[in-house]
Formats: C-alpha cells, sequence, structure tokens
C-alpha cells in the first residue's frame, strides 16, 4: 500500500512537475499542476472520456485515502 506521500512524489516524477527543469525541457515537463489539468483534459478529449465522470472518481479516491 502506497502512502499519500509517496503517490504525490511518484506523480511528480512521472510527470516531470518541476518548474526548475521546464525551462530546460518544456517537450517533457510541466511547470504546474494546472497545466497537467489541462493536458489531461485535453487526453479526455481525444480518447473520449468523459472529463466529469474522471474528476467524480478521482475525488472519491482522494477522499477515501485522506
Amino acid at each position: 500500500q502506497m502512502t499519500n506521500r509517496q503517490r504525490a512524489l511518484k506523480v511528480k516524477k512521472l510527470l516531470g512537475l518541476n518548474e526548475e527543469l521546464h525551462g530546460k525541457d518544456e517537450k517533457n515537463t510541466y511547470p504546474r499542476v494546472g497545466d497537467v489539468i489541462t493536458d489531461l483534459r485535453h487526453y479526455c478529449d481525444l480518447f473520449k472520456l468523459d472529463w466529469e465522470r474522471e474528476i467524480h472518481l478521482s475525488e472519491l479516491h482522494y477522499e477515501d485515502e485522506t
């Protein structure tokens, strides 16, 4: 079972969430969480996923984990 801290560090690494690195590698990193969310919405549009449903599921998981 992963801790919430481990989850946060995992997503930071997987998504390249690092404002300093973004200046050097804009194609593979994100400076802010908001940029990740925007691209996730584009992802849902492209693959015809229900964004609102995904948000709802994420809220349920988050509440269960905190």
